[in-house]
């Protein structure tokens, strides 16, 4: 029998109680958007940690915008690390499949996670360009 997924969630939150149960329903989404939106040579392949952290922090700008690194915070998912723990305790529990080669620490060494979220939000004035004289 297949477990459901919010009783997959609670075995994690047994297991695992330092993330909030909706940053698995967010990776749930996440992971579904992120194959959504690949390349049309890319489709139906094996996403890769970094492919699915970067899709994971598009699609939380997609959802959240300008909070999107406050919702990610308030659910503790504060890095690209904390995006490879909430896959692989969903791997831990069948909701989520891996690879050969694929490992929890391909996620630890990715791209900050604060400079993505903010960085579309993130406004530089030129001193040339402010239109003082």
């Amino acid at each position: 029998m297949h477990m459901s997924f919010e009783l997959a969630v609670e075995t994690i939150m047994r297991r695992h109680p330092e993330y909030a149960p909706d940053a698995y329903e967010f990776m749930r989404l996440a992971l579904d958007y992120t194959v959504e939106h690949q390349p049309a040579e890319k489709k139906g392949k094996h996403l890769d940690a970094r492919e699915l952290y970067l899709g994971t922090c598009a699609y939380a700008l997609d959802q959240y915008g300008t909070m999107a690194r406050e919702v990610l915070g308030f659910w503790g998912v504060n890095s690209a690390s904390d995006i490879g723990d909430l896959v692989y305790n969903l791997i831990e529990v069948g909701v989520f499949g891996k690879q050969e080669g694929d490992t929890r620490e391909q996620f630890d060494h990715l791209p900050d996670m604060e400079q993505i979220l903010l960085a579309p939000f993130v406004v530089s004035i030129d001193a040339e360009d402010s239109g003082d004289e």
